[in-house]
Parts: structure tokens; C-alpha cells; sequence
């Protein structure tokens, strides 16, 4: 009988881990906070912009979810809501710190990776 090659175990790590929970978890506080803001009176941003920073937020949460199951997609989506938040960030408050604030995390997530990249399909 042939035997498969077993893979070497994936091995996420503490920091890993938590990273990608504290992502999921802040996908989640910031979809609901953004939720309720919507309904604030006096607000006069595009209705596009909080659409943006809605579905940015549920997407962090499903990358959170692929890159925890070692998926590239994950990666690739978390860059793009990265950006996409961003962009609707900077709608809202004209300040560059919303650069930073959202960058961070990406630069993070980055660095966790970077040695586990053969790990991702």
C-alpha cells in the first residue's frame, strides 16, 4: 500500500489566534455600531459611505473566518475591505488618521503571516 505524505501541521499560533480574533470581533462591533449611527438625525454623509463601512465590516469578519481555515482569499479580502475602508473613511472625516487607523491591522496581519505563507492554499 502507498502511503500519502502527510503535511506538516499547520500551527497558527498564539498571536496569530488572537489577531484573528480581535478582527472578528471588532467586524462585529463595528457593523453594529455603524448600524445604529445610520439612524442618527443630523447626519449628512452619503448614504454610500456608511454602505461602505457596513459591508467592510462584515467582510472583516469573513476574512477573519478564511484566513483562520488558511485560505489566501482571506488575505486578499482583508486588503481590499482595508482599503475600501479607508477610502469611505477619509469621505467622512477628511483627516489622514483614518489611514493609519485601518492600516495598522493590515500591517499586523501581515507580519503574523509572513512566515506561514506556504500554510495558505
Amino acid at each position: 500500500m502507498l502511503k500519502k505524505p502527510q503535511q506538516a501541521k499547520k500551527e497558527r499560533g498564539t498571536w496569530l489566534t488572537l489577531w484573528l480574533v480581535l478582527i472578528a470581533i471588532h467586524g462585529v462591533l463595528a457593523s453594529t455600531l455603524i448600524w445604529y449611527l445610520r439612524n442618527q438625525e443630523g447626519l449628512t454623509s452619503p448614504w454610500w459611505v456608511w454602505v461602505t463601512l457596513f459591508l467592510t465590516a462584515l467582510a472583516d469578519i469573513v476574512a477573519a473566518i478564511v484566513v483562520w481555515n488558511w485560505k489566501r482569499l482571506g488575505l486578499w479580502l482583508y486588503a481590499i475591505s482595508t482599503v475600501l475602508g479607508i477610502v469611505a473613511g477619509l469621505v467622512l472625516t477628511a483627516s489622514q488618521l483614518v489611514v493609519f487607523h485601518d492600516i495598522v491591522p493590515l500591517v499586523i496581519l501581515g507580519w503574523l503571516v509572513k512566515d506561514k505563507q506556504s500554510y495558505f492554499s
